[in-house]
């Protein structure tokens, strides 16, 4: 499904996509990072990119390395991380074999595994990516200020009782 698409049903028209992105663009904007949502044509399943995370866990990767590398090739280059050459490509360049990530990605391998996480994770109430599970407590959803993280880490440094944080 084309991004534009998906972003306007899933909010509620072109106004209620821009609406929703607006705290991401203002944080990334604020971070001096880089983001280019109009580069994204194409909305992915990002099945396969948990599977590379997953493969990457197992492998004893640096996970955080991919999952860097995954944010960038979709949020600032546009690339459609849902494609198999892809993922591929973004593993390899993580010190993942080429070869394995392609024989793993044609299999099954690791999708019953990602969707019962993915199920899991939507009971305990996440929605939203990305989502951080801070001191087993605090629930933080999607990419905050850090005026949220820094009440967050006062709030588990007094042992308030709230078990979520949100703006």
């Amino acid at each position: 499904m084309g991004r534009r698409e998906y972003l306007e049903t899933k909010f509620g028209g072109k106004e209620g996509a821009a609406r929703a992105y607006q705290p991401l663009i203002d944080t990334i904007s604020a971070d001096g990072l880089e983001i280019h949502l109009d580069r994204i044509r194409r909305m992915p399943n990002s099945l396969d990119a948990h599977r590379l995370i997953r493969w990457a866990e197992i492998e004893q990767l640096n996970v955080e390395r991919l999952v860097d590398a995954l944010f960038i090739a979709f949020f600032r280059d546009g690339r459609d991380i849902g494609r198999p050459e892809e993922l591929a490509a973004i593993a390899e360049s993580c010190g993942m074999g080429r070869s394995l990530a392609i024989q793993l990605l044609q299999s099954d391998a690791d999708k019953d595994y990602v969707r019962r996480s993915d199920y899991q994770a939507r009971q305990m109430g996440i929605s939203a990516v990305p989502q951080f599970i801070v001191g087993g407590r605090y629930a933080v959803a999607g990419a905050q200020p850090t005026m949220l993280w820094n009440k967050v880490i006062a709030e588990i440094q007094t042992g308030d009782g709230r078990k979520t944080a949100a703006i």
